[in-house]
């Protein structure tokens, strides 16, 4: 048991440091999304991604920091606090992954509405006033999720334009075998369905690390 509550200990401690890694990481990505956000890319919502991804950031740096300590200082009190989060996250990881999946598995088409409400909003405002800062995150929508217009190309001719704007063709190369078959409504459905996915993917993968985690954390805690 001592050898076996030895090796839990540094593994412990080597799990931690990378989550402790993986968490500063996150912080400093969010921090560079926060920057961008703040150029007016942020104008497409209210959420801020960048802001969400430092949150969590410091979170998970905070948790496993305790965890790194608990486990080198083989501190009982550090590593049952440590453990009983873990275990919180735990079931709240699995709660949140499986109803990301039969959210998405079972969404009556409501999901799609919202986002084409969100995104024909967005196209609208910039239509009625286009500001520079408004032009920018048109283009950077549609250049990044290679789309053009709300449902495909013929919003733009809808509302009054000769063409599409540049950012609606592929490297912004307006020629009409270039331009974007896709509206953006569907691009950001299927981006949003598809990151539904992966987080709840994510989620349930990290619980399976966190489980392994709180385990080991008994373990070094018993050995003190």
């Amino acid at each position: 048991m001592g050898c076996l509550s030895g090796i839990a200990k540094y593994l412990l401690f080597i799990f931690n440091f990378l989550i402790v890694i993986c968490g500063i990481t996150l912080i400093a990505v969010g921090a560079v999304i926060t920057a961008n956000e703040s150029k007016g890319l942020d104008s497409f919502t209210d959420f801020s991604v960048g802001g969400f991804a430092i949150a969590v950031g410091v979170i998970i740096f905070i948790i496993a920091f305790f965890g790194c300590c608990g486990a080198i200082k083989e501190n009982g009190c550090m590593l049952t606090t440590y453990a009983v989060i873990l275990i919180v996250l735990l079931i709240l990881q699995i709660v949140l992954g499986a109803m990301a999946f039969v959210a998405v598995k079972n969404d009556d088409g409501s999901l799609d509405k919202e986002v084409k409400k969100v995104v024909t909003k967005t196209f609208d405002d910039y239509v009625k006033d286009p500001t520079e800062d408004k032009k920018k995150v048109i283009d950077a929508i549609q250049q990044d999720f290679k789309c053009c217009g709300v449902d495909n190309w013929s919003y733009w001719i809808l509302k009054g334009m000769i063409q599409p704007p540049s950012s609606c063709y592929e490297d912004e190369d307006v020629q009409l075998s270039k331009i974007f078959k896709d509206g953006c409504a569907k691009r950001f459905q299927e981006v949003i369905t598809y990151n539904i996915k992966v987080i709840g993917g994510i989620a349930l993968g990290f619980a399976v690390v966190e489980l392994v985690c709180a385990i080991f954390a008994f373990i070094v805690k018993n050995r003190s």
